[in-house]
């Protein structure tokens, strides 16, 4: 019995000293060494999302197919389908382009959209069992509206978009080195 005492109390002992040790390494580690953290809490900073977005999609036709997508910092990407010529009224490759869309044009259609009941629309509007029919997908403000049958008119906001993707100087995307893929 006393032989269990002994290695039970040199068990605790040994216990006690190894918690004392990782507690003193942790306090010291995580010490800040004197230096503050900053205070982020008045950090006024907006985080970065899809201020305005539209996307068409392919029917058996020549129906224009893109992907257009402008953050609320401004920069745009256009990933072209099939006849997205015929929207920009200009030629453009398929493929994947970069372009800066000033903040007063983003508000504006922002402005408009929210003004005209665009955050009130359902999610979804569709019926799948009607066929060939294009999807036009938007994006106001982190909010989409999937339109492909039976949905509102939104004619004048696609319009709106389109005019931005029109203005858009538009450059090639360069392609990703294998590392960041």
């Amino acid at each position: 019995m006393r032989h269990i005492s002994k290695h039970l109390f040199k068990t605790m002992k040994l216990k006690s000293m190894t918690t004392s040790v990782v507690f003193a390494l942790a306090f010291l580690t995580g010490c800040s060494g004197g230096k503050t953290m900053p205070d982020n809490s008045s950090d006024t900073s907006v985080p970065l999302q899809i201020a305005v977005g539209l996307q068409r999609t392919m029917c058996y036709g020549s129906c224009p197919s893109f992907n257009f997508q402008v953050l609320n910092d401004g920069r745009a990407t256009l990933k072209a389908g099939r006849f997205t010529e015929e929207v920009l009224g200009r030629n453009i490759e398929k493929g994947n382009y970069n372009c800066t869309i000033s903040l007063e044009e983003i508000d504006a259609v922002t402005t408009y959209a929210e003004s005209n009941g665009y955050l009130k629309l359902k999610e979804r509007y569709d019926d799948k069992r009607v066929m060939d029919i294009p999807s036009t997908i938007s994006i106001i403000n982190g909010k989409t509206v999937f339109n492909r049958y039976n949905g509102p008119e939104l004619d004048e906001l696609y319009s709106m978009i389109e005019k931005l993707m029109i203005n858009g100087d538009w450059l090639p995307q360069l392609p990703q080195p294998e590392s960041q893929k």
